[in-house]
């Protein structure tokens, strides 16, 4: 059997915000995204509807905001 994947710690829902503009998405209201991120969970948002916003493991593309992976969550 394989190694197990170390699990990242966890993250509150302010390093969350900190970590997603670190890597260049753009969060243009802090409390909405707040609210959104403990609404829905960060894994289930940002890890399922950015994958075509950035590349495996590096920054978003330009242009990319908080709210357009929240508008794509709530149309699928």
């Amino acid at each position: 059997m394989g190694d197990l994947k170390e699990q990242q710690p966890s993250m509150t829902i302010k390093e969350q915000i900190n970590n997603l503009q670190e890597i260049g998405l753009i969060i243009n209201d802090v409390e909405y995204a707040e609210k959104i991120l403990n609404d829905i969970s960060y894994f289930r948002l940002i890890k399922a509807y950015s994958l075509n916003f950035k590349v495996k493991n590096s920054n978003y593309s330009k242009a990319v905001t908080f709210e357009h992976l929240v508008e794509l969550y709530l149309f699928i």
